[in-house]
């Protein structure tokens, strides 16, 4: 054998024994409440107060995938409910469909009828934390 053929089996012997490792370590949630999520399913949204910027906005909509962590971002003049509505529409469920649960804390614009119907009318279980719950 060449020494490239060499090379390409030592480099596949070293590719399938890091596989081997990784395939014992434990997820980086394991344990963890994210465990019994698949991704896209559950998601966290708050809303951010920022320094007026020259467009007006004052709020950053933050909204987090539960089991990966990926942050999708919203700027809004007001953290007002047709405001999120309009973030989860454009930044999740436009992008990466439509999640199963949504948790966020017990502010007004999360908390009140217009939110409860828009996720019962897209198949959504909004669950609302207080602050001690978070974390």
């Amino acid at each position: 054998m060449d020494a490239y053929c060499m090379d390409a089996l030592l480099s596949m012997n070293v590719k399938r024994a890091a596989i081997k490792q990784a395939k014992r370590l434990k997820p980086l949630w394991y344990g963890g409440r994210w465990l019994k999520y698949k991704y896209g399913e559950a998601w966290q949204i708050d809303s951010i107060t920022l320094p007026q910027t020259r467009q007006g906005k004052h709020y950053v909509l933050t909204v987090l995938e539960a089991t990966t962590g990926w942050l999708e971002t919203y700027p809004v003049p007001h953290a007002t409910t047709w405001n999120t509505i309009l973030g989860l529409e454009k930044q999740v469920l436009w992008r990466h469909g439509t999640p199963e649960r949504i948790e966020s804390d017990n502010r007004t614009h999360f908390r009140n009828h217009l939110i409860d119907t828009w996720a019962k009318e897209h198949g959504i279980e909004w669950v609302l934390k207080s602050a001690l719950e978070e974390g």
